[in-house]
């Protein structure tokens, strides 16, 4: 079966469902692999969250990564308000608000903003489904020549022996590693100045910024020894939506399977 790795969504529900719908018409075989941040920032994490949770259902084969950003609900909504300051400040507002939840926000002594336990009880109370399509979310994926991970790896380690936090958080062991690695990292979290799908000696970065930039990019990884292909659903209520396939930024160390 082929694999689409979709980079980080953050609420661009718009993009990712125009995605989709090219995905099911002129890929109808292949499974998805959701690299994480699906949600905050954007305008709709909820419907975000919506179509993740229908591919889920409809290709059991698919799957979503944990990233960073739904540690930080999960942070919140196991922890209470002690640990919302984390997911405020990274674009949980946003999120909040897509699920029309607005009134429990407030500033503590120190001026910093937080959520009340009361948010964190009502969100897990009227979004169970969400809450556990989160809490089963992967750490990372892999697959005979793949790694699926949402920020990175460290490259001296064992992929079998990486550590969950890290693969959420920290993406700069990877980004600046120059040697090969046992089998190509797909991740996303760093967004590159290219704005587009970037390739490396031993890894592919899909993380475009989709919700400042208007672009959401997946990669198209076929089942055989077929090089990668990209897409970009591209678009906003300013300019016309469009779903193309583009050329990828191939770094010099880039490997030639990679054309």
């Amino acid at each position: 079966m082929d694999t689409v790795a979709i980079g980080d969504v953050h609420g661009r529900a718009d993009l990712l469902e125009r995605m989709l719908e090219y995905i099911y018409v002129s890929l109808p075989r292949s499974r998805v692999v959701f690299l994480g941040d699906i949600i905050d920032r954007g305008p709709d994490s909820r419907q975000a969250m919506d179509l993740v949770e229908h591919e889920l259902s409809r290709q059991p084969a698919s799957a979503l990564i944990q990233g960073n950003h739904e540690e930080l609900l999960l942070r919140f909504l196991d922890k209470g308000a002690a640990y919302s300051r984390g997911w405020r400040h990274n674009g949980g507002d946003a999120t909040v608000a897509s699920y029309g939840l607005q009134g429990y926000e407030y500033e503590d002594e120190d001026g910093y903003g937080r959520f009340t336990d009361e948010l964190a009880a009502i969100f897990q109370e009227e979004h169970s489904t969400h809450v556990a399509l989160v809490r089963k979310a992967l750490p990372c994926l892999e697959t005979e020549d793949h790694f699926f991970v949402h920020a990175g790896i460290v490259p001296s380690i064992p992929l079998d022996e990486q550590d969950p936090y890290l693969m959420r958080w920290k993406s700069q062991p990877l980004l600046t590693h120059t040697g090969y690695l046992p089998k190509i990292v797909v991740h996303g979290h760093h967004v590159p100045e290219s704005h587009r799908p970037e390739v490396y000696k031993s890894r592919v970065s899909l993380d475009t910024g989709a919700y400042y930039s208007n672009k959401l990019t997946a990669a198209l990884l076929p089942a055989g020894k077929s090089p990668p292909t990209y897409l970009v659903s591209s678009g906003s209520v300013n300019e016309p939506y469009v779903v193309n396939w583009v050329e990828p930024h191939v770094l010099s160390e880039a490997l030639v399977l990679f054309g």
